[in-house]
């Protein structure tokens, strides 16, 4: 057997958006894999059969997009890209058991999001130009921050707006529009509940919940920006839950709790208030369809993802407040819902690529197979746990991977891998970055430092302290890794990681000179640039720092919390890797640090993706994310594999 190689990746498929059949039996998803030459990947929904597992492919075209159930459950509606113009969207009618998908109506908007109401219309979200002109190629006017967002490009003046469609005639009407952005939202009979935020100028940091009534068309705020809210269900005719927090112990990154609005008069309690949950899946991963959901509900429970040490998994929350495990395990539950069935959900569990699963009465049944073959006679390096404990008795959750047919009395290289966020974290799922290096001859260390998640909100808060105790923590992990490990040469280690990853890495090469080489991605250089350059700077760098470039003191406290100010002392040969649409950590940081180490005389190169933003390594273009890792293990092998 061989283990994983860079174009392994080629083959893999990634699923997402699961949505259960009316009736509860069948479940819908999309599964998505590299398209033949990589340039693009082909997107298409399948279908399975949660009593037998039965699992078939709907589509072929490759462009499809969101998409809903019919009400009788006998067909699915979706939205495609068959006709090649991004600017439009065109909704096409599938029957489930047999038959051609044909187009139902067009839509003068490129739809983002798609849900059903029980009357038959489809509700949608759309940017929308505010005014026009705006929508110029040749000429972008900027009047708001964030003027940009990853993933999505600028953005000033362009709402997200909520709409309905009657599929039938074509009819579509603005329900939330002008200066309201719109979140996500949920639809229960005819009602919809909405998180938005109304600005001009500067977005506020928190949503607002809107109710909308689809039988009068008339719209209510519930909340006035109070609570942080993240995500908003239906759990029952006359009470919401959402997602969300006051932010009073521990700012913009407190762990949310889930909070009851009473419909129509706006008043919330806390069903958790002493939870002391992290809601959401943040375990980090390579392999994965996209961002699933965190918060469902189902015959009055609650259904939430958590995230706890280095897995995730689904929790079913009465209106007591009473919690109890349903679904996952050892891994992470990416996606998921709920029905008479039990919990379906896909996940990456024990070594193995994305799979569907259903949990049920206390028993957990595979679904799929849609990744057998992707893994078929590769051997894969095993995640070995060892526990590092800090000075303060803090105990930190660490792993190696051995390289691939690791030898008695040999030596070989380790990359020390530094997750982002920084509230995320390292568990044992499937990480095809981890076993390539593996299998080219690398040991991978691993870990989650403090500022991480799945560890309560005192342990992940890092606010005012980074490149502190972190720095101190993923030091004490090498040390300890050596301390157990003979097989690790401490004269050929690497350091790598992207977004805060790629902040530490550059942070690490400016405090330590133990590194013999460093693959610095999507990163951090310069809080002061930051704050006024990407699309969550104004807000993540303030409440991070704990100020502002303009306070007393606090252009002083942002640089010294900087990577930059310490690039003089950076002797790590370096290899900087970002993508020029990222919005998230702009190119501005990449080539700061980058011209630093050149101009100290450092050995180093910058690989700039274009057409790429902040996920380049999750979803950028297939070619792109093989082109990532072999410019990675090219630089890695260059100042590595001479055992100086």
């Amino acid at each position: 057997m061989r283990g994983v190689t860079v174009e392994d990746l080629l083959s893999y498929r990634f699923v997402s958006s699961l949505r259960l059949c009316p009736e509860g039996k069948r479940v819908a998803f999309l599964v998505k894999s590299a398209r033949g030459g990589g340039d693009e990947y082909d997107t298409d929904i399948f279908v399975c059969e949660l009593a037998t597992g039965m699992t078939k492919q709907l589509t072929a075209s490759g462009k499809e997009g969101p998409f809903v159930w019919s009400e009788d459950g006998a067909s699915i509606l979706f939205v495609s890209k068959r006709d090649g113009d991004d600017s439009k969207s065109t909704v096409y009618g599938l029957p489930v058991d047999g038959g051609e998908a044909r187009p139902m109506t067009s839509i003068d908007h490129k739809v983002e999001s798609l849900e059903r109401s029980d009357g038959g219309s489809l509700l949608f979200t759309a940017r929308v130009p505010r005014a026009a002109g705006d929508a110029e190629d040749d000429v972008e006017v900027l009047e708001e921050i964030p003027f940009w967002q990853n993933g999505k490009g600028f953005t000033s003046r362009r709402r997200l707006h909520l709409f309905s469609l009657n599929p039938t005639s074509g009819e579509c009407v603005e329900l939330l529009g002008g200066a309201l952005e719109v979140g996500p939202f949920d639809v229960l009979g005819d009602r919809v509940a909405v998180l938005a935020r109304r600005f001009e100028g500067v977005a506020p940091i928190t949503w607002e919940l809107w109710a909308v009534d689809l039988a009068t068309s008339s719209t209510s705020c519930l909340s006035r920006g109070e609570l942080q809210l993240d995500a908003v269900r239906f759990l029952s005719g006359s009470q919401v839950v959402v997602l969300g927090t006051t932010g009073d112990r521990y700012g913009l990154g407190q762990s949310r709790e889930l909070i009851c609005f009473d419909l129509p008069d706006g008043s919330w309690s806390s069903l958790t208030p002493d939870w002391n949950r992290m809601p959401g899946n943040r375990v980090v991963a390579d392999c994965r369809g996209g961002a699933g959901e965190a918060l469902r509900c189902h015959d009055g429970h609650s259904y939430v993802v958590v995230t706890e040490g280095g897995e995730s998994f689904v929790e079913k929350v009465g209106i007591d407040g009473r919690s109890e495990r349903v679904a996952g395990g050892p891994g992470s539950v990416d996606d998921f819902a709920v029905g008479a069935r039990g919990v379906v959900f896909t996940g990456l569990r024990e070594g193995r690529l994305q799979e569907l699963y259903l949990a049920s009465s206390g028993a957990e049944t595979q679904l799929t197979t849609l990744n057998a073959q992707a893994l078929e006679g590769r051997e894969l390096a095993v995640p070995e746990a060892f526990p590092v404990t800090r000075p303060n008795g803090v105990q930190l959750d660490a792993w190696l991977l051995r390289p691939i047919d690791c030898e008695e009395g040999r030596r070989y290289p380790a990359i020390l891998e530094i997750h982002g966020g920084p509230k995320a974290a390292y568990g044992t799922v499937f990480m095809h970055e981890f076993q390539a290096l593996a299998n080219a001859g690398y040991a991978v260390i691993y870990a989650n430092p403090r500022g991480s998640a799945g560890r309560g909100d005192a342990f992940a808060d890092l606010r005012g302290r980074y490149g502190t105790i972190d720095y101190e923590d993923l030091m004490a992990v090498v040390d300890e890794a050596l301390r157990r490990y003979p097989c690790l040469d401490p004269n050929r280690l690497g350091v790598t990681g992207g977004s805060y990853g790629g902040y530490m890495t550059n942070w690490i090469i400016g405090h330590s000179a133990r590194f013999r080489a460093a693959v610095s991605q999507r990163s951090i250089a310069n809080w002061i640039s930051k704050t006024c350059t990407t699309d969550i700077g104004y807000y993540f760098n303030v409440d991070q720092l704990g100020t502002t470039p303009w306070a007393a003191d606090g252009a002083q406290t942002m640089w010294w919390h900087s990577p930059l100010r310490y690039a003089e002392h950076v002797t790590t040969p370096t290899l900087f890797i970002h993508s020029e649409e990222d919005y998230r950590c702009w190119l501005d940081q990449g080539l700061q640090m980058f011209t630093a180490l050149r101009y100290h005389g450092v050995e180093t190169r910058l690989a700039l993706f274009r057409g790429e933003n902040h996920e380049l390594s999750r979803s950028g273009k297939p070619r792109h994310r093989v082109r990532r890792l072999t410019e990675m293990l090219a630089w890695l092998d260059r100042h590595l594999r001479d055992g100086r």
